[in-house]
Parts: C-alpha cells; structure tokens; sequence
C-alpha cells in the first residue's frame, strides 16, 4: 500500500466518529442594498459565512441577540455565525433597511433556522444485515453487495461526503443480495465517502469507500 493511500486511511479512521457532527456553511452574500439569498434554510448547528461584496453595511438581527451587529470592510470581509437555536431571524441593514420591512423592500434578509433531527441506528449486527461496496478503493466502478436476503421495508444505500452531505441514494431490491448491484460513481470527485445501509429510514451500518482518479 502507498504511502499516500495508507495516510488516507488513517485519516478516515479518525474522521469517521465525527463525520455526520459536521455542520453545513451557507454563504450570505453583502453587496450593494442587498444580501443574496435573501432566505436561506438552515439546521441547528449550521454556520452563515456572511462575505462582503461592496458598500459598508452595519447588520444586526431585530432581536439584536441572533445576529450581533457587524460591519465588513476590506480588512476584514467575512464573518462566520453560528446558530444553535430553532425559529425565524430576519434582519437588516441599519444603513439601508428597518426592522419589519417585507424581504425585497430595503436592504433585509431572513434565516430559518430547524431544530437538527438525530437519525435512529439499528445494530447491524443484531439485525444480521450488513452491506459492501468493493473494490474499495475504487476507480468509480463498484459493486453493492448485501450479505443476506433482505424482506419487507426499504433498503438503501446513502452515499455521502467526508462532510455528511448526501451525494447519492440508491434503493436496494431483493435480488442484490446474490447477484450484486453494479454502480457507476466515476462521476464524483477523488475522495474519502461514506456509504451507509438505511433501512426503512434507519442507519443500520456505516462504511468508508475511497475513490482515486
């Protein structure tokens, strides 16, 4: 094994715990009167990565507490918010907006903020269910093989990245189990993925698949 592939996998192995801890950053973008997205949608946990475009706008969320007041400039362009609470944040510009003022009249914005929902997970190994992709790694062309017949439900594979978003689900029939699924995945990037079986919803098993070029 390279030395390279060998600093990889023990990479993954101490990612791994932490993988779906990972956060989302959603990008605010200041400019001119505006801030684009107007709306974003975000998780409890998650970060906005607000990035000055021009002008100089003091923002402040209206219950002050949210979004304390900042101002970009040159010198400092950007500024990163967490939000662990659930509930609506609208705010504004003191300069170009107001408290209250419907989104698109004046310079305001708003985050939806949802409270993190934690995914149930079955013992695999109780449940006597396991999956494998292989070869692992892999070029981008692999197999999904289970290792017995699944019954009623649904089954499938989650595929996603080393920061837990969701790349590709793929539904899992009965047949699998002896002929194997073969799966196309050349079109993602290089990189460390995580594979899970869910069933009816539920992690049952969680796996590393490493992609090269």
């Amino acid at each position: 094994m390279k030395l390279s592939t060998r600093c990889l996998v023990l990479l993954v192995a101490l990612l791994l715990p932490l993988a779906s801890a990972f956060a989302t950053t959603v990008t605010v973008t200041i400019g001119s009167n505006f801030y684009s997205p107007l709306t974003v949608n975000i998780q409890t946990g998650d970060v906005v990565h607000f990035v000055l475009q021009s002008g100089q706008h003091p923002t402040v969320s209206e219950d002050n507490t949210s979004i304390p007041l900042f101002t970009l400039s040159s010198a400092s362009p950007t500024r990163d918010i967490t939000f662990n609470t659930a509930g609506a944040i609208p705010y504004y510009c003191l300069a170009h907006g107001a408290p209250g003022q419907p989104l698109g009249q004046g310079m305001n914005g708003l985050i939806n903020v949802t409270q993190r929902t934690t995914t149930a997970t079955l013992d695999a190994k109780a449940a006597g269910i396991d999956v494998n992709v292989y070869p692992n790694p892999s070029h981008g062309q692999v197999t999904v093989q289970l290792n017995q017949k699944i019954g009623a439900g649904a089954y499938q594979l989650r595929l996603s990245n080393i920061i837990g978003q969701e790349v590709r689900t793929i539904a899992l029939k009965p047949e699998l189990t002896t002929a194997g699924l073969p799966l196309d995945l050349s079109d993602l990037r290089t990189g460390v993925y995580f594979y899970s079986l869910v069933v009816d919803g539920k992690v049952a098993s969680t796996k590393r698949l490493v992609l090269q070029n």
